[in-house]
């Protein structure tokens, strides 16, 4: 029973907390993202990829005109909006630590 020692709020936090994302309960918490996983993502790049490089072969592509819409991805407002924002070299080396 929670509240108890066999279960406290800690536990169930954990539990929460690293659920799988095919979980009923993370499904119901975010429903748009749920559908998505890492193979879904990976094979949407691809896709994404090969009609890249068929367009770029073809006259309009040579002329930079008509490019293949992205595959609609959950959580974005538009197929072309970027993920993150770009950081410095310096800025991502201070990061990382790599500047000592």
């Amino acid at each position: 029973m929670l509240g108890t020692d066999a279960l406290d709020w800690a536990d169930l936090r954990a539990i929460v907390k690293h659920l799988p994302l095919e979980s009923a309960l993370l499904r119901v918490m975010h429903p748009e993202g749920s559908r998505w996983q890492t193979a879904e993502h990976l094979l949407a790049d691809a896709a994404d990829s090969l009609r890249w490089l068929a367009w770029a072969r073809t006259d309009d592509g040579r002329r930079g005109r008509n490019m293949p819409e992205p595959i609609a991805r959950p959580g974005r407002k538009s197929n072309r909006e970027r993920v993150g924002t770009a950081t410095e070299l310096g800025q991502m080396n201070d990061f990382l630590g790599w500047n000592d």
